[in-house]
Order: structure tokens, then sequence, then C-alpha cells
């Protein structure tokens, strides 16, 4: 699998799009206010964009779904209980920063476990609730998109609507922790980490 990371926005986003060595079909994996430049990485690399999946439904990581699906015809991707903050911009936050962000529908829902494939690509969704109560974590082969669960030694913030400080320490201890210890986790913010480094120095949840 081929990582591409374009940290973008205001707020510092890490979009992903991820690709076949052997393929010009791509996942985006989030999609903040700067459009146009993940726009022009995809022109850059003479990718098709056939599906964007938002890991959760705050306005810094979906800001961009309208303008990129209507550009490319790709399809939305997000877990059910994540759909109320894509229509409401008192949910997604958007409110605060003066805009009003309001996301098209999802074409298909991701729950636990669902999978998805393009070419020789297979991401499991994890359901991974507590900075928001539908937030997923998609994982591949030694990898993993986490979007705000978990940071390099640190964690999610869980002050915002639906977010809850316990579950998400529990969403880390059970399921980014099961993980195997060399997965490499790729956050919404910030630089990569693996899940050996954050048991060890995360002061948050340290095993």
């Amino acid at each position: 699998m081929v990582v591409h990371r374009l940290t973008l926005g205001i707020f510092g986003v890490n979009n992903y799009i991820v690709h076949s060595p052997d393929s010009d079909r791509a996942i985006l994996i989030d999609a903040c206010e700067d459009y146009p430049a993940i726009l022009r990485k995809l022109s850059e690399l003479k990718l098709q964009l056939v599906y964007l999946v938002n890991t959760h439904g705050h306005g810094d990581h979906m800001a961009g779904n309208a303008a990129i699906l209507s550009e490319t015809g790709a399809q939305l991707l997000a877990h059910p209980l994540e759909v109320p903050y894509l229509r409401d911009p008192k949910l997604n936050l958007s409110l605060i920063i003066g805009g009003g962000t309001r996301s098209p529908e999802p074409h298909r829902l991701l729950a636990e476990e669902d999978i998805l494939e393009l070419e020789d690509l297979r991401l499991k969704a994890l359901h991974t609730p507590g900075h928001t109560p539908g937030h997923i974590s998609l994982v591949g082969e030694g990898i993993a998109f986490v979007g705000d669960v978990i940071f390099r030694e640190s964690i999610g913030r869980t002050d915002f609507p639906g977010g809850s400080y316990e579950q998400l320490l529990e969403t880390i201890q059970t399921k980014i922790y099961s993980l195997p210890d060399d997965t490499v986790l790729y956050n919404g913010h910030g630089p990569e980490t693996t899940v050996a480094h954050e048991k060890r120095f995360n002061p948050f949840v340290r095993v």
C-alpha cells in the first residue's frame, strides 16, 4: 500500500491518499477544507479517487467532502452514528470558526469489521468511539488510520458534543492496543507513531 499524507488546513489535518503500487485507483481518508490541494495531489499522481472515507464528522475532517465528491465522482463512506455530524454545523463544530459546513450524505455506511476493498487493498473498519460516537479507524496490513482517537504521546479531545473520556480510553485499550505492536498509526494530526511506542510512552493510556 502506498500512503501519501497531506497535512493541510488551519488545523493541520492529515489527509491520506492510499492506493496499490500497481493501480491508479485510490482511497482518500478525511478531507479538510483545503480541497484544492487534495485535488491537485490526485491530479499530480494521476489517480482516480474511488472512495472518500471520513474517520469522523468534525468539520476539519470533512469540510472538503462536497467539492471533492463533485469533482471526482467518488463515493462517501462513514459510520452510521456520524451522519448527524455530517449534517449539522453545530455538531461538527464548523459554526465555531464562522462556517456552516454540511456534507453530502454517505453512499455507504461502515460499521465494526466492515471491509473496504479496492483492487488488492483491504481495510477493515473498527468502531473507535470516544472522540465522537461514530468514529472509525481503518486497519490494513501493518498500518491503521486512527483519526483523532490517539496521537503520538497524546489522545483526542473528549470535550466536544458526543465525546467521552472514559469511552476513548476504553477504545484505545481494547481496539488500538490490541493491534500488533509494530502497527504504524497514521493519525489525524501530527506525526505517525506505533502501537508499541504509545503503550510505553503515552501518558494517558500507558501499558
